[in-house]
């Protein structure tokens, strides 16, 4: 189902696998106990609902159908005696009635009960894979992020979860009733006249061919529908998030066709899959139909053939008799309904081993960037980074395998000092935001080593290593809440004290003053309720607030107006104080005053010095500064 890091949608056709289930039925463990309840509740219900057929016809052969009072009407006899049995009669009945009432009140709250603890075993059992999931996917490196569309990612920790959840837990629990409706059924039924059970069950070979085949085409369209759907959220997410592209170059119309086509290739599945219910159901409930006929062609036969004494009292035992009739004809129907149901769970069984195969899938594909067992802990760093023959590529981890064209860097030495600011720049897909990617591990060279104050970042332990450097995007994303929070993100122990702080240090706090509720205000999805200057000015504050040794900025002053670059440049002169700061640039105005320029050019470094040294050389960041220049120029006179 994976090629290296991509995940598939495409299911194939398979029969019942025992091992996801067994793996599957690992989460339901540590309430095994709870769901032995449920079993015993089901039996329980089982019996009492079984019951009832079994009273019914009682009451039918003893006090309704009676010989007795058959016999005194016949012989006209004395009313005093027919009076007592009739009183005798109706007393029965009312003691009948009250004992059925019991029964199914009993049997309501054995299901109640049951239901009860499936759902909470279902919800918690859910909720246990979610977070393995979520925590899986925290782990997977941006490699693996950047191979799989975030809708078809989506898909497997909602739909496919909760297909397992709906199928493992109750449609387990619900099978496993049914089996066991059929056995109790199916002893009721011999207990009261084994040739008149034999009869009742002739249909039921026919119902296991017609089942046998639903279940070949219904498995396939499950499979089918669980892919469709995956490709629907998959084109769903990505329009949704590029929704402001879409309408800046008026695509709505080509986008909703596509949209629609997969709607509609998913609608078409679901038909036909409706299709296959449409023909199965019926089928099932003709030969449902038909023991019901042979039971009362073979009852009535029975009761018209009655004419002798002997007869008639054999009826009062049970066999042939009116009660033995209605009683049959309930227990058929219970019965068939558990066969018809089995059917339909069987198959929801096989969707969520689809739907299981996906999410173990997920599950069993490891990061490729994984601390050592002896990773070192990074408390604190001096702020000296190296660079020592770095080669990297986003293709095959495999060096050797790697074309020469699709390395991104080539042979990087660079060393930087603590305290040192170095600008790095050159043209776009020269390599400099690769940089970023690797000095904080989000990826890992092919050849070489970065170095972090004389340790590989190999070495460190990931999470530790991260807290050390502080990295503002070009592109700043912010999440759905208040401006705290996404100060915060989430560290409980800082004060807000210490937020405020932040965000006046590096000119953020006036603009959040202005802002309705404050540094409560809620900021959006994304931060599309602040500008582009805001959100990076809150980016800054946030960076500050966690307190990083390194500090990268990216593009960190593009895209905004005059007046507010002028306060994010105000912004990153305080943020770089005390810090290694890397600053990456197409604008070289904003890296004239770094201690060191490093200009790239193909993944290689093609030049390294200060602003003044740079333009002296007349070189590539000479020509790089004036066709910028002459770029202002012509925008000034225009």
């Amino acid at each position: 189902m994976s090629d290296g890091y991509h995940m598939h949608d495409e299911v194939q056709r398979r029969s019942f696998d025992t091992q996801s289930m067994r793996r599957l039925l690992q989460y339901v463990r540590p309430y095994r106990g709870w769901m032995i309840s449920a079993l015993f509740l089901l039996l329980g219900a089982a019996v009492l609902s079984n019951l009832n057929p079994t009273l019914i016809m009682w009451a039918i052969d003893t006090y309704i159908a009676s010989p007795e009072r058959t016999a005194l009407e016949q012989a006209h006899g004395d009313p005093a005696l027919l009076q007592a049995a009739i009183r005798e009669n109706r007393h029965g009945l009312t003691m009948l009635t009250v004992i059925l009432a019991g029964l199914l009140i009993g049997e309501l709250l054995l299901r109640w009960g049951q239901l009860i603890i499936v759902s909470f075993v279902g919800q918690t059992t859910m909720l246990k894979m979610r977070m393995q999931l979520f925590a899986h996917l925290q782990e997977m490196p941006l490699r693996f992020l950047d191979r799989n569309p975030v809708g078809r990612l989506m898909t497997r920790v909602t739909n496919d979860v909760e297909k397992i959840q709906q199928t493992i837990v109750t449609g387990v629990v619900q099978a496993a009733s049914d089996c066991m409706s059929l056995v109790v059924v199916l002893i009721f039924m011999l207990v009261i006249d084994w040739q008149l059970a034999l009869i009742a069950l002739a249909p039921v070979p026919l119902i296991a061919t017609v089942t046998l085949l639903f279940r070949k085409y219904a498995h396939h369209s499950f499979l089918e529908i669980q892919r469709k759907i995956a490709r629907v959220n998959a084109y769903l997410q990505e329009n949704v998030s590029g929704m402001r592209l879409i309408q800046l170059f008026c695509r709505e119309e080509p986008h909703f066709a596509e949209y629609r086509a997969r709607n509609a290739d998913h609608r078409d599945e679901w038909l036909r899959q409706v299709r296959n219910y449409a023909l199965y159901f019926p089928a099932v409930e003709f030969l449902g139909t038909l023991s019901l006929s042979l039971i009362i062609l073979f009852c009535g036969a029975r009761i018209l053939n009655a004419n002798s004494a002997a007869t008639a009292a054999n009826m009062v035992t049970g066999h042939a008799s009116y009660g033995t009739m209605f009683a049959f004809v309930f227990l058929a129907d219970h019965f068939f309904g558990p066969i018809r149901s089995l059917a339909d769970r069987y198959n929801l069984l096989l969707e969520a081993m689809a739907s299981s195969e996906r999410v173990f899938a997920l599950l069993d594909t490891q990061p490729e960037i994984q601390d050592k067992p002896d990773a070192v802990p990074c408390e604190r760093l001096n702020g000296s980074v190296e660079f020592d023959n770095v080669w990297f590529s986003y293709g095959d981890e495999n060096a050797e395998s790697i074309k020469p064209e699709d390395w991104i860097l080539k042979g990087i030495n660079l060393k930087i000092e603590p305290g040192e600011r170095v600008a790095i720049v050159g043209h776009t897909g020269a390599g400099k935001s690769t940089i970023i990617g690797l000095l904080s591990r989000f990826y890992d060279v092919q050849r070489g080593a970065i170095r972090a104050d004389g340790v590989d970042v190999r070495d460190y332990q990931q999470v530790a290593l991260r807290r050390r450097i502080g990295v503002v995007l070009q592109d700043v994303f912010l999440f759905s809440g208040t401006i705290e929070d996404n100060i915060r993100l989430g560290d409980t122990t800082m004060t807000m004290e210490r937020v405020r702080e932040c965000a006046e240090y590096v000119n953020a706090g006036k603009f959040i003053d202005k802002t309705p509720g404050g540094y409560q205000y809620h900021v959006g999805e994304r931060g599309n309720n602040l500008s582009t200057g805001e959100r990076q000015l809150l980016a800054f504050a946030r960076t500050l607030a966690h307190n990083p040794d390194i500090l990268v900025l990216d593009e960190a002053t593009s895209s905004v107006d005059t007046e507010t670059e002028a306060l994010i440049q105000d912004a990153i002169g305080k943020l770089m104080e005390g810090r290694t700061s890397i600053v990456i640039a197409h604008r070289l105005s904003t890296v004239q005053h770094a201690d060191r320029i490093v200009v790239m050019h193909h993944g290689e470094i093609r030049e390294t010095g200060t602003h003044q040294e740079l333009l002296a050389k007349g070189g590539l960041y000479r020509t790089l500064y004036e066709l910028q220049y002459k770029g202002q120029e012509i925008g000034g006179r225009s």
